[in-house]
This record gives structure tokens, C-alpha cells and sequence, in this order.
């Protein structure tokens, strides 16, 4: 299977949908894109298409129209990315990053509560002041 990062924004969206109803035929996602973008009918089958060939969709060919499955879990999808893009950054700036992230989310106090819980089980082992890993210490 290709790396999250591979998948663009538009076959995100596409991911999106299909996640969330489990399984999709194509004209279940283009019926819901029609509504949310101005995007055509060809386009979303050609991000279907693509999501096929880089195997983040797996199509049961059995019948007609063919049904798609997810070969990648929401969850897994969601970690690989913010795990690349968080291991891009200098660890001095991520608290910093993930609390701008907070703070321009919508999120349920139930979410809210399970995060004040990862961060005092987080504090407890962290160190006063996260050191700079951008440059080698040779230098």
C-alpha cells in the first residue's frame, strides 16, 4: 500500500465519504461531491479510479455497480498524516502547533476532556524545556 502522504486533498474528500458509509458505490460519492463541490462526474470517478490504482480503495468487481472499501482505516489514515507532518516540525514549536490546532477546531467536550487527560498524563514525564532538533549537535 502507498504512503497516506500520496493521497491528495480531493481524494481525501472522496476517502471521507467512503469511510463514513463503510463501503460506496461510485455513484453514492458523486451524488454526495455533486452537492458539496462543482466538481463533474468524471472528475470523481477519475479520484476513484486513482484511489484504486495507489490501493486505498478496493473494488468488489462481483457485481454491478462495483461496491469500494477502504483498504486503509479512517483512524490509520489520520495518524500516518499528522505523524508526517508533526515529524516535519522542529519539536520546539509542536505544543505550539497543537494548540493553535485546538483552538481552530471544532471539538465535543467529551474530546476535550480525553485531551486534558492525555496532557496530565503527558506532564508527568515532560521534561522543563524540549530542546531543538533541527540541526545535528555536531555543529
Amino acid at each position: 500500500m502507498n504512503e497516506i502522504e500520496n493521497m491528495t486533498k480531493a481524494e481525501w474528500q472522496v476517502m471521507r465519504i467512503i469511510w463514513t458509509l463503510g463501503e460506496s458505490t461510485s455513484k453514492q460519492v458523486i451524488d454526495v461531491l455533486e452537492k458539496k463541490t462543482d466538481w463533474k462526474q468524471a472528475t470523481i470517478k477519475t479520484l476513484i479510479v486513482r484511489l484504486h490504482e495507489k490501493e486505498f480503495l478496493k473494488a468488489d468487481v462481483s457485481s454491478r455497480p462495483y461496491v469500494y472499501h477502504p483498504e486503509i482505516s479512517e483512524d490509520d489514515a489520520i495518524d500516518q498524516t499528522v505523524n508526517n507532518l508533526f515529524d516535519n516540525l522542529c519539536c520546539m514549536k509542536k505544543g505550539e502547533a497543537i494548540g493553535d490546532l485546538i483552538g481552530s477546531s471544532d471539538i465535543s467536550k467529551n474530546e476535550i476532556q480525553g485531551l486534558i487527560e492525555k496532557l496530565e498524563n503527558k506532564k508527568r514525564n515532560a521534561p522543563e524545556q524540549v530542546k531543538c532538533d533541527c540541526l545535528e549537535e555536531s555543529l
